[in-house]
């Protein structure tokens, strides 16, 4: 009867390893692992968002921006998300549309958005093909006031010329951008129509 039952028992555990084997060869193997190793300099991630589009409106439900990110991950502690390679358009009450781009950016209690390495700032004309841009290294956003700023070194490139200098302030609703410090340009002289020259 002992070894009657001895056989049970394996037969039992030869019976559970098969089920086992047959459940491994009915999973999907070929989806891609979860994502695992998420930052942690600002304590524990509650969530995170691939291909996050987040959309902010004014109080008359307008558009007022866009944040697109190839992941967005959300600290509950500070309230902080980060973004990886944000792509942000502001649209002014006037029509004005603002892109913004860059490496990184973190949005603070759902307020004021930096962003940071490789930012640029180009303003959209759908009725031109001139294309300005601003480039620098650091950007805040104050998404109460709409208005861009940084202290860093800051170009300013477009098809006449460039113009470099440190600080810029830029009222996203107006349009009005102004390089605060040490400024210094370059541009090409506008070409001479003929039948002009004195």
């Amino acid at each position: 009867m002992g070894r009657f039952l001895s056989l049970r028992k394996l037969s039992a555990l030869l019976a559970l390893i098969a089920l086992g084997f047959l459940v491994v060869g009915m999973q999907d193997l070929s989806l891609p692992t979860p994502y695992a190793s998420l930052p942690e300099q600002y304590g524990e991630p509650d969530y995170y968002i691939k291909e996050a589009r987040l959309t902010r409106f004014n109080a008359e439900g307008k558009r007022l921006q866009t944040l697109s990110s190839v992941q967005a991950t959300h600290y509950p502690e500070k309230d902080l998300t980060l973004f990886e390679s944000p792509l942000m358009h502001h649209h002014s009450e006037q029509g004005q549309v603002w892109r913004v781009v860059a490496e990184r950016a973190e949005n603070i209690a759902q307020k004021d958005i930096y962003l940071e390495e490789k930012v640029i700032i180009t303003p959209l004309n759908p009725d031109s093909s001139y294309l300005p841009e601003f480039f620098t290294d650091r950007l805040w956003v104050d998404t109460q006031t709409n208005i861009a700023y940084t202290e860093d070194p800051v170009s300013f490139i477009s098809p006449s010329g460039k113009t470099t200098g440190k600080g810029l302030q830029l009222n996203m609703d107006t349009g009005l951008a102004e390089i605060l410090q040490k400024v210094q340009g370059s541009y090409l002289p506008s070409p001479i129509i003929q039948g002009t020259e004195p």
